[in-house]
Parts: structure tokens; sequence; C-alpha cells
């Protein structure tokens, strides 16, 4: 497989994942709506969202390519995540994702993205 083939499957893995995404958070936004969630849990549930995005990209990805797939899996994670931050940026017009929380919150999407690959 070429690799413009391999960067192909890696943005259908993408979507594939920013639609789990929007299904994931529109069923957050319906909790918060209904149970009335605080801050902290609404928080932990993002994050949960976007490693578990992130890993059934990488999962998708890494069966598509078949060959290092802990790289491609890993450079899913670190697409998702950026245009999520890139969003944010554009959105807010600030910089706060650069904190702990944001951190972490690359390392967790790239791990995800890693993790899918390689278990495919």
């Amino acid at each position: 497989m070429s690799k413009s083939m391999k960067i192909l499957e890696v943005i259908k893995s993408l979507v594939a994942a920013y639609v789990f995404t929007g299904i994931a958070l529109a069923a957050l936004a319906f909790a918060i709506y209904e149970w009335n969630l605080n801050e902290t849990v609404v928080n932990i549930v993002i994050m949960v969202i976007y490693v578990i995005a992130s890993f059934i990209g990488g999962f998708i990805t890494g069966k598509r390519v078949k060959e290092r797939k802990f790289f491609w899996g890993l450079l899913l994670g670190g697409l998702y995540i950026l245009i999520i931050y890139g969003v944010s940026i554009i959105m807010s017009a600030s910089l706060d994702m650069i904190s702990t929380a944001g951190i972490a919150a690359c390392l967790l999407c790239l791990g995800g993205g890693m993790l899918g690959g390689m278990v495919s």
C-alpha cells in the first residue's frame, strides 16, 4: 500500500472517530440536560470520549493499513487532538488548552490511537 493510500485511510478513520465523538457528545449533552451533571463529571466523560474515539480511529486505521499499526494509530491520535485544539482555538481565540488537563488529553489521545492500532 502506498503512503498516499495510508494517509487516505487515516483520514477515513479520523472521520469515523469524529462521527463517534459527535454522537457521544450529543448523548452527553442530553445527560447534562436530564440529570444536571456537575462540571467535574462532564470533564471526565469528555476525556473518556476523546480517548475512546482515538482508540476507535487507531483500530480502524490499523485494520486497513496492516503495517506499522502503532505508528499510524499514533498519527491518528495526534491528528485527532490537534484538530480538536485547532477548532477550540478558533472558537475561543485563546490558548486555554495549554494546561495540565490539555497535556493529559493530548497524551491520552496519542496513547489511545496507538493502542487501537496495536490491538487491531
